[in-house]
């Protein structure tokens, strides 16, 4: 743009004149102001950063080998109505103290492959955690708590001992106090000594801390004796006992112990040749047997308070971000209040009838039984019993809880039946050929075993009452494998393998036809299986155990209220009709000894027994309570004279009953059930004087079905004929009729000889005609 002489002068006037430079003053005051203020500002905040964080570091707590080593604080225990029931002060602990030089080289880099490579290259702490620990739900997190370094872990396991369950602001409080601690202990112990305290505290499972301990219970040795593959197995133990326990979980040990040995050989702490060494020792051949290990003992002076401590400690891993060693001082030693949902007078009762039984025993074998009673409204669990009274129960020895056994037909109605009902089309009058049925797995021929005779054509509920295994095998391939795994998932069976390779490398599984008889890998638990049985009781809804409503630390903050969260796993006219059928197994089938008797109170219930006898049970429920009663050995031996579980069961419940004052309970009807007469030969509507006349028996009874899935065609399955009793051949005209008997034969393809064959329809005798009497 072009300006003429004139507007240039213009110009020059206004931008120099008084009132111009007046404007353009004001603006640079302004911005002087603005970047004033603004540095102002940050020096404030910069005190009041440095304030914080002095305030953060002064608040710190005292970190030396005194605050480190020591730290007991008794914890307390109460029953649901607030009485003292144990105090725990870690009186019972193995810790056999070590100093660095008494533990092998190997160990000690084990243990730093493990937990820090760069454990002799920092001065404590890397500083990337710290930035990414204020996001606490994201991947970040995760990264910080793996790059916590081993200084930091251990002052986080002794120190600080709220786990990670706080609020954001006092999770980074925690950070830079953590940090701090670490960087200040560096300083004044020094590497070695660290490294020593570390190992030292670590939890190696049951009432074992410290390396000396561990070294001494699963290879009797002392930790200078370790060599670089069992120095491996440790350090993948410590790294979360319940997860990698080189016994109960030897195939995940395995993969850590792989994992951990191949960063010591990417370090340069052992050679190739060690490393192949290592792998090639088959270590766990020197551990203690599986029956061993449960020797150690727990502080716990019974079974129910070893259940409270198992899932307090669960939790605090899960719920709080507590370390696996945190989690275990905090129970011992952490000065908690625990309010547990034990029933006083319930276990009691359990307590003596059990003892009751037990002491018939005769012989130098001891039978065992475990108990577990729950509230299924609420999953309380309000008893327990893990094994004989005045046993110290053992880490890991709960029977009830930890005690994997083979439930037999038990596991058909949750694997098979309640599926059936529940999504794949059939109800309790399904009829099915119950005939020899032969099944192939993982290349072995299985043929099921029913009775002494196969029964023929039953209908559901028959299948049921009479715990059929060919039928059950048969539904099970129609509705499919992978639903009735699925089932048992929702139940709550926390055992099953979907697929998984032995120690062998053999791929082993439950996702098969096995898991219709109840053929388990690991087996079941008592808690798990009463659970599930609970969730019938409870209208279809899950039920979760719980052993302990409130956890208060010893400040007397309310760590965790456990609260049941339930949710609709079937129908609830599946659970009805399921209840239907195990209330005629109590009151007229099998497990007829464990009918309460009680007129107005309804009882259900299913009682079976596992492969060879080596487990006997009885899973049983009102409507207010569940329980479930397993028998056995420990070494799983078959059982030659028998325990009644249900009759033991009987004589529970009807006390329980009695003490609380409960007279009367019926499970609740559907209001989508309806009934109707049907042929249980065929499925179809019965036909009076035709059904009801069969040979063979009365093939007529009242079924109760989901409406819309009852039969709307009559029987066409049984069919009368006038037979001469002298020919055996069908009667004339001729025949005399004191001599006619009128019969009703069953129309029946046969497949095998079964209790129908001397009854079905032959084409011999509808062809036939009586030549006697002419």
């Amino acid at each position: 743009m072009k300006f003429g002489e004139n507007e240039i002068l213009e110009r020059e006037k206004r931008l120099f004149s008084s009132e111009h430079r007046f404007v353009n003053r004001m603006r640079l005051d302004a911005l002087c102001f603005q970047l004033f203020l603004t540095l102002g500002i940050v020096a404030v905040l910069a005190v009041c950063l440095a304030g914080a964080f002095r305030g953060i570091v002064n608040s710190a707590p005292k970190v030396g080998e005194k605050q480190i080593m020591t730290s007991s604080r008794t914890t307390v225990l109460y029953d649901k109505d607030g009485n003292e029931l144990q105090r725990l002060d870690g009186s019972g602990i193995r810790q056999d103290y070590v100093k660095l030089d008494q533990i092998s080289v190997a160990a000690r880099n084990a243990f730093i492959a493990a937990d820090d490579t760069d454990y002799y290259k920092h001065h404590g702490v890397d500083i990337r955690s710290f930035f990414y620990a204020f996001y606490p739900d994201s991947a970040s997190a995760q990264y910080a708590g793996s790059r916590r370094t081993l200084t930091q872990t251990l002052i986080r396991n002794q120190i600080f001992v709220n786990g990670n369950n706080g609020s954001a602001m006092e999770r980074i409080v925690q950070k830079i106090q953590e940090q701090y601690l670490a960087l200040e202990l560096e300083a004044e112990a020094g590497k070695d000594k660290i490294l020593e305290y570390y190992m030292n505290t670590l939890y190696f499972g049951g009432n074992r801390i410290g390396i000396g301990a561990a070294a001494e219970y699963y290879f009797d040795k002392k930790p200078q004796d370790l060599t670089v593959s069992e120095a491996a197995v440790l350090a993948a133990l410590a790294q979360d006992p319940a997860l990698y326990d080189p016994v109960d979980e030897q195939k995940a040990n395995i993969n850590k112990r792989t994992e951990i040995l191949s960063v010591m050989l990417s370090m340069e702490t052992i050679s190739e040749d060690e490393y192949e060494d290592a792998l090639g020792d088959n270590v766990y051949m020197t551990l203690q047997t599986a029956i061993q290990k449960k020797n150690g003992t727990t502080e716990a002076k019974d079974y129910y308070v070893s259940a409270v401590i198992s899932q307090v400690i669960s939790d605090l891993k899960e719920r709080g971000g507590y370390s696996a060693t945190q989690a275990y001082h905090a129970v011992y030693q952490g000065g908690m209040k625990i309010y547990t949902c034990l029933d006083g007078e319930i276990q009691k009762i359990c307590e003596q009838e059990v003892e009751k039984q037990l002491r018939h025993e005769k012989g130098k074998r001891k039978r065992q039984i475990s108990l577990v009673l729950i509230d299924q409204s609420n999953g309380k669990v309000k008893a327990l019993i893990g094994g004989r009274s005045g046993e110290e129960p053992q880490a890991g020895g709960n029977r009830a809880i930890d005690y994997t056994r083979n439930p037999g037909m038990m596991l058909t109605p949750l694997s098979v039946w309640t599926p059936a009902l529940d999504t794949a089309g059939m109800t309790l009058g399904t009829v099915q050929d119950d005939v020899a049925c032969s099944y192939t797995e993982n290349g072995t021929t299985k043929t099921t075993k029913d009775e002494k005779e196969y029964q023929g054509l039953v209908t559901t509920r028959e299948s049921i009452l009479k715990s059929l295994q060919s039928t059950a095998i048969q539904t099970m391939e129609n509705f499919g494998i992978q639903t009735g795994y699925d089932y048992l998932k929702k139940f709550g069976i926390s055992s099953l393998i979907e697929k998984q390779e032995d120690v062998e490398g053999k791929v082993i599984g439950d996702l098969s036809l096995s898991m219709a008889v109840g053929d388990m890998v690991n087996g079941v638990t008592n808690l798990d299986l009463t659970a599930a049985y609970a969730a019938l009781a409870n209208e279809g809804k899950s039920v979760s155990p719980i052993f302990y409503t409130k956890l208060v630390d010893r400040t007397g903050n309310i760590l965790f209220k456990n609260e049941q969260k339930q949710s609709q796993i079937l129908r609830k006219s599946t659970a009805w009709l399921m209840t239907n059928v195990l209330r005629e197994y109590v009151e007229n089938g099998e497990g007829k000894a464990a009918d309460l008797k009680i007129e107005k109170l309804a009882a259900a219930g299913y009682g079976g027994s596992s492969a060879g006898n080596k487990d006997q049970w009885f899973e049983g429920y009102t409507p207010f309570y569940t329980a479930g009663i397993w028998s056995g050995y420990d070494d799983e031996k078959r059982i030659a004279t028998g325990i009644s579980c249900e009759a033991l069961w009987k004589r529970i419940m009807t006390q329980v009953h009695e003490v609380k004052k409960i007279e009367k309970g019926s499970f609740k009807i559907s209001e989508d059930i309806v009934a109707c007469n049907i042929c249980t030969k065929c499925g179809g509507l019965a036909v009076e004087n035709l059904c009801d006349k069969a040979l063979g028996g009365n093939a007529m009874r009242r079924e109760y079905f989901l409406n819309g899935t009852q039969p709307v065609q009559n029987c066409d399955c049984h069919v009368r004929y006038r037979v001469c009793q002298k020919s055996g051949r069908l009667a004339t005209e001729k025949c005399p009729e004191k001599q006619v008997e009128e019969r009703v034969y069953l129309i029946k393809e046969e497949t095998g000889k079964t209790k129908d064959s001397p009854y079905v329809l032959s084409s011999k005798l509808k062809n036939s005609k009586c030549s006697l009497h002419k």
